[in-house]
């Protein structure tokens, strides 16, 4: 007789929210890590600068050299906050209504939301750069974000196979 380990039913919901969780930091990840290695390209730049500055919160001004084992960490690091930004969403929609009855209409607002921490505070706490409107950069930035949350919810509201 052969014995099969199954997961319990209770395990069961947390495995597959934890599964809901990455896999949407996991589509909004990748969505911000195209826009800033493209962006990066289009100035000359290597597409490894933007996540060289990702590590520089780890390991400060060294990261400026770069290196396979810096560019890796600051993915890494991109990839865990995208999975915080994708936990925070799910968070949300399961407590306001409207966000889990209208997740199209209100993504774009959690895009809004998702921009204005990363220009208002965290850049700004990181690197001391106060924010200013910067025309088609900007926009750009700002669809970027807002594709980030679309793809999370795109991912975050899919029903698990019955």
């Amino acid at each position: 007789m052969t014995i099969v380990a199954t997961p319990s039913s209770a395990a069961q919901p947390l495995r597959d929210s934890l599964l809901r969780v990455v896999t949407a930091g996991f589509a909004g990840g990748a969505v911000d890590f195209i826009y800033p290695s493209a962006m990066a390209i289009s100035r000359g730049r290597s597409w490894t600068r933007p996540w060289d500055m990702v590590a520089s919160g780890w390991i400060g001004p060294a990261a400026a050299d770069g290196g396979p084992l810096v560019t890796g960490l600051g993915i890494a690091t991109h990839f865990a906050i995208a999975t915080a930004m994708a936990a925070a969403y799910i968070h949300l929609a399961r407590r306001v209504p409207v966000v889990e009855a209208r997740p199209w209409a209100t993504a774009p607002i959690y895009g809004l939301i998702l921009y204005a921490i990363m220009y208002f505070a965290v850049l700004p706490l990181r690197f001391g750069n106060p924010w200013r409107w910067q025309g088609v950069n900007s926009i750009l930035d700002i669809a970027a974000h807002v594709g980030v949350a679309l793809a999370i919810v795109a991912v975050a509201g899919r029903r698990r196979a019955q």
